[in-house]
């Protein structure tokens, strides 16, 4: 008896722009970006002395269903950022840690996909892709 099992999509997906310092500056950043957050953490004296983590972070995250998948997502989040790709790079020289990530659940053999027009498009940001899979057991 022979089984062929495949995945299919991702499933919970969502994409965002991350820009990381440990002495964020919020201000800075909605000069530069023009576009507010979906998520603003600052560290406080009172984190530091406690020991947490010490990184400011700001992100802009596309996590709705969409039926395009992590592809119709990518768009989303391009169409919000790309009109300030100079603020980016702008961060970037002022010691910002800027990145793309796109996340979601997994199973053996599951995949997205991109067209070329948005692999070019992130491409053209000069910023690194991270891919972070989570898996379950299933």
């Amino acid at each position: 008896m022979q089984w062929d099992h495949a995945e299919g999509d991702w499933v919970e997906t969502g994409v965002q722009l991350v820009i990381r310092k440990p002495d964020l500056d919020p201000v800075l950043l909605s000069e530069a970006m023009q576009v507010p957050p979906t998520s603003l953490s600052i560290p406080d004296a009172d984190t530091r002395r406690a020991g947490l983590p010490q990184e400011g972070v700001w992100a802009l995250a596309v996590h709705k269903r969409l039926p395009g998948g992590v592809n119709e997502q990518f768009q989303q989040l391009l169409e919000q950022i790309e009109p300030h790709s100079s603020g980016i790079d702008y961060l970037t020289a002022q010691g910002y840690e800027v990145s793309i990530s796109v996340t979601g659940f997994v199973g053996n053999g599951s995949t997205f996909s991109m067209t070329s027009d948005v692999v070019s498009r992130l491409a053209a940001l000069n910023v690194p892709l991270v891919v972070s899979p989570s898996t379950s057991d299933r």
